[in-house]
């Protein structure tokens, strides 16, 4: 398997806002009021995420640990074109993350089932410097938003399901999730010019802890 890295290290901070499924619409409204446009087309985003035999990455979130990594493989719609390996890295309330594209991946249960000894493993055990093994797989759709020239890049996510990679079971997720990524340097130009107003509340929130939390509780991890 043939790696190429495709990112560089921008620190960044990421705010997310909470909203009952089926309202995303208040979410939409607000970012057309704060002149956001839309960017992309939406696209349903699958992420195949990997911990240690003791979910240090899902305690270091919990714990709220300044410093913490994570691991995650993601391709777009239904069949992957494509699939990147990205390491998040988070420090304080500012994250980063390296992406590196995987080559000839085009059947992620195949993958899946040649997991043990594969190149693959062997990547994420060097970046770790221990085993880890795919926990959980997320799907939702996405809509992209931008403010300016791309200074402030905003998100929408609906229909977010969870998926065991031991027993396959789904549950779907009653929540949906607007997300501002922006580099710290314009950190101050989105208090000023974004949050003032802005009747959301900013939440911690992590696609990966939500989701384990939801399937160990139903004992499907």
């Amino acid at each position: 398997m043939e790696n190429k890295q495709i990112d560089k290290k921008i620190r960044r901070f990421e705010r997310k806002y909470i909203e009952r499924k089926n309202n995303a619409y208040l979410f939409k409204n607000f970012l057309v009021t704060k002149r956001f446009y839309k960017k992309y087309d939406k696209r349903l985003v699958n992420s195949l995420y990997f911990d240690d035999l003791n979910f240090s990455s899902f305690k270091d979130n919990v714990d709220g640990n300044t410093r913490r990594i994570k691991a995650r493989i993601r391709w777009y719609n239904e069949s992957p074109d494509f699939v990147n390996l990205e390491i998040k890295n988070k420090n304080g309330f500012l994250g980063w993350k390296d992406t590196i594209r995987l080559k000839n991946i085009y059947n992620i249960e195949e993958t899946l089932r040649n997991y043990p000894n594969s190149q693959l493993e062997n990547n994420l055990k060097k970046i770790f410097k221990k085993n880890v093994f795919p926990v959980i797989k997320t799907k939702y759709l996405r809509e992209y938003y931008e403010y300016g020239h791309g200074s402030i890049r905003a998100t929408i996510d609906t229909q977010l399901e969870f998926f065991s990679i031991r027993t396959n079971f789904k549950i779907n997720y009653d929540k949906e999730i607007m997300e501002f990524k922006y580099p710290a340097s314009h950190d101050q130009l989105f208090r000023d010019h974004i949050i003032p107003k802005n009747n959301f509340r900013f939440q911690k929130f992590s696609k990966y802890v939500v989701g384990l939390n939801l399937l160990s509780r139903n004992l499907l991890v």
